[in-house]
C-alpha cells in the first residue's frame, strides 16, 4: 500500500482505502441539515408568492393553460359536432325550397357579372 501526499491510504490500483469508521448515528454535517426539507424559514405562503412571481413558473403555467384551453377545444368540438350536423341538417331540410329558391335567386342576379368578370380575365 502506498500513500499519497495527503495521507490518503491507497490500494495497489490507486484507489482510496477508508481507514475511519463512521457510526449510524453521527451528526450529519451543516451542509445536509440545511438541504433537509423543512429546515429552512419560509413559509407555504412565502414559497407560493415566490413561484407567482417566477418568470419560468409563470411561462410553464402559460403553457398549460394553452394546453388546457386547446384540450377543452377539442373535446367541446367533438361532443357538439354531431348535435351541430344535425341542427343544420334539419334546418335545411326544412327550409329546402326556400333555401334553394334563396340561392337560384342570388345566383340569377349575380351571375351576369360573374360571367363578364371571367371572360375579360
Amino acid at each position: 500500500m502506498t500513500k499519497t501526499n495527503e495521507d490518503l491510504l491507497l490500494d495497489p490500483d490507486g484507489i482510496p482505502i477508508l481507514t475511519d469508521l463512521v457510526a449510524d448515528d453521527a451528526t450529519p454535517n451543516a451542509d445536509a441539515e440545511s438541504r433537509k426539507p423543512g429546515s429552512n424559514d419560509v413559509s407555504v405562503e412565502e414559497l407560493a408568492r415566490l413561484l407567482l412571481n417566477s418568470n419560468a413558473f409563470k411561462k410553464q403555467l402559460d403553457v398549460i393553460a394553452a394546453e388546457l384551453t386547446r384540450s377543452v377545444r377539442q373535446q367541446l368540438e367533438l361532443a357538439l359536432r354531431p348535435t351541430l350536423e344535425e341542427a343544420i341538417t334539419v334546418a335545411f331540410d326544412d327550409s329546402n325550397a326556400a333555401s334553394c329558391e334563396a340561392v337560384r335567386k342570388q345566383l340569377e342576379a349575380d351571375l351576369p357579372e360573374l360571367l363578364a368578370r371571367a371572360v375579360q380575365e
